[in-house]
């Protein structure tokens, strides 16, 4: 047990950093006389730097835990501020406690980003995107941000790679390419199962809420989700269960030897978990339970994805019980409704995938999709320049329709909602006009994706002949 919470400790996290070459340089010293800056080499320079770096380190590591306990339990930490649960080296966060005590009831706001916290004389910003700010106790002088060394841009652009592998851009160019390019069914029921993962390690996250690794030690190289919480990685079960079912998948469907997507299948893992720890955004418990999380969905679901994806195309009741089914897990069912949840990046998961069983549905149901003529396994044939081509027009133009679509819903959507739910003016960012405004849009761009571009790519001649013989 001492050995799995030992894994958790984000110095494993900073050693790895170091490892690949991210170095966290240490704040430069103040002249005493001329207030200016330098890089001293006078021992005490050197000593009054490594002061400040430490009390940074410990008020930074004291303001997360008290912004923690905040969200966790609102009304813990508003006992505890008034029972004054001061640190004794922290002065000026009675203002900040006095905040959080009149903000109590609806806990929509934490620490404003620019708030300034004060430890020993030094100055802090907890959100100083990723990085510490020190200044020294005059207050004219301008903050101090830390400087980060990369030593090997490679490895820095490969991270960025693998963390675009788990974000929402790559599954609206993946899944999408796919469909319309190489196989329907296959993409479908990846993305299926893909959905279950990854709105089980969301609603996990947000049930468990454990915090992100802190910065310092680690060094944080990607703001992007430091909104959500870590545990699981979400990053991880993706790169878990993507490519592992896109193996099986391409396994049953076509003659290929196993060892070439096995090999793609195990770099695309490696890349992705690995870039979380070089990024500074996950422990390596985080993936440890993400990979595990996954593996145990993906061998619990996978018999049951074939027969779903059968059903809720034939069945004449399948588009009324999905989109009932969706809405009960975006509302009711989803264990957070706090502003920095991921329950919106849930919501877009399980709005999409909705939206393309009922393009699907629409599909079979006026007669379009139709079982295939030959059943596989198939020949993969070599892609000639023609394929190339006719793959780059549609996925342009299924695109830019799938981008109107967004567009066009969003704006009408957010104006819409906000009207019914009584607003002044539009307010993407009230709980019940996100909700609705997020599953109305993702659930049509995922109808456009499996209905109305196919449709379009057949009026124009420009589709792809199998895409609607594969029922199955």
């Amino acid at each position: 047990m001492e050995y799995i919470q030992s894994l958790a400790d984000p110095k494993h996290v900073a050693r790895f950093q170091r490892l690949c070459g991210v170095i966290a340089e240490k704040p430069e010293t103040r002249d005493q006389h001329t207030q200016t800056l330098k890089s001293s080499t006078d021992d005490s320079h050197r000593q009054q730097g490594d002061e400040l770096w430490e009390d940074i380190q410990h008020c930074n590591t004291e303001c997360r835990t008290r912004k923690n306990m905040a969200n966790n339990n609102n009304d813990y930490i508003s006992s505890k501020i008034q029972d004054k649960f001061n640190h004794p080296n922290c002065n000026g966060v009675s203002e900040l406690e006095e905040n959080l005590i009149n903000k109590s009831n609806s806990l929509k706001k934490g620490y404003d980003k620019n708030e300034i916290i004060h430890c020993n004389g030094h100055s802090v910003n907890p959100k100083a995107n990723g990085h510490i700010s020190a200044a020294a106790s005059d207050d004219s002088a301008p903050p101090v941000k830390t400087p980060v060394k990369i030593k090997y841009k490679s490895l820095l652009y490969l991270a960025h790679f693998g963390a675009f592998l788990g974000n929402e851009e790559f599954y609206l160019t993946f899944f999408p390419f796919c469909l319309w390019n190489l196989d329907g069914v296959v993409i479908r029921q990846v993305a299926w199962l893909w959905c279950v993962v990854m709105y089980l390690g969301q609603a996990t996250k947000d049930y468990l809420r454990w915090p992100r690794p802190p910065c310092p030690p680690v060094v944080r190289l990607e703001t992007h989700y430091l909104q959500e919480y870590s545990m699981p990685s979400t990053h991880a079960m993706a790169g878990t269960a993507i490519p592992v079912y896109l193996v099986y998948m391409v396994m049953e469907r076509y003659q290929v030897p196993f060892l070439i997507p096995a090999i793609i299948a195990v770099l695309w893992f490696t890349i992705t978990c690995l870039s979380r720890l070089y990024l500074g955004v996950h422990t390596i418990l985080d993936l440890l339970v993400g990979f595990i999380y996954a593996v145990l969905i993906v061998c619990s679901f996978t018999k049951y994805v074939e027969a779903f994806d059968m059903y809720q195309q034939t069945n004449i009741s399948a588009a009324p019980v999905m989109l009932l089914m969706s809405l009960a897990l975006c509302t009711v069912c989803y264990p957070s409704n706090y502003k920095n949840s991921s329950k919106g990046d849930a919501i877009q998961i399980v709005a999409s995938l909705t939206g393309v069983g009922i393009g699907q549905w629409f599909s079979y149901q006026l007669g379009l999709t139709q079982a295939p003529e030959v059943l596989g396994p198939y020949i993969i044939e070599m892609p000639t320049l023609m394929w190339f081509w006719m793959a780059l027009v549609r996925f342009v133009t299924g695109g830019a329709v799938l981008a109107l679509i967004y567009l066009v819903t969003r704006w009408l959507s957010i104006r819409f909602f906000s009207y019914i739910f009584g607003l002044d003016k539009p307010d993407k960012t009230f709980p019940s006009v996100m909700i609705a405004y997020k599953f109305t849009t993702y659930c049509l761009v995922g109808a456009g994706i499996s209905f109305i571009v196919p449709v379009f790519h057949l009026y124009f001649g420009i589709h792809r002949p199998a895409i609607f013989y594969e029922l199955s």
